[in-house]
């Protein structure tokens, strides 16, 4: 499947699922404003069996400790709905350092 279809998709994921649980859970207590993710871009690796890399900004920063390991969990799930049962290994506010053998 085309990676910038499931960048679009898990966009969607993020949105509608994830992210209304994670505000109902965080930001209600501490009156905050809003998680916000979105994602940069998906990679395959070119080692086998690949590695799918994702890369997801969030906002505000200091949240991301809180919600690492269950979302982690969740997006590794969305990946197997695409029958990607490969290693996801998900990058928080961070870029890759190459794309298309250049450095970014």
């Amino acid at each position: 499947m085309n990676l910038e279809k499931i960048k679009n998709y898990l966009q969607t994921y993020l949105d509608d699922v994830i992210l209304p649980r994670i505000n109902d859970e965080f930001t209600s207590e501490e009156n905050d404003e809003p998680i916000k993710m979105e994602v940069f871009q998906v990679l395959k690796g070119s080692y086998q069996p690949p590695i799918y890399h994702v890369f997801i900004d969030v906002e505000p920063h200091d949240m991301l400790k809180i919600m690492l390991k269950k979302s982690e969990e969740d997006i590794t799930d969305f990946f197997k709905i695409f029958s990607i049962n490969n290693k996801i290994k998900i990058h928080w506010n961070k870029r890759p350092a190459f794309k298309d053998s250049q450095l970014y």
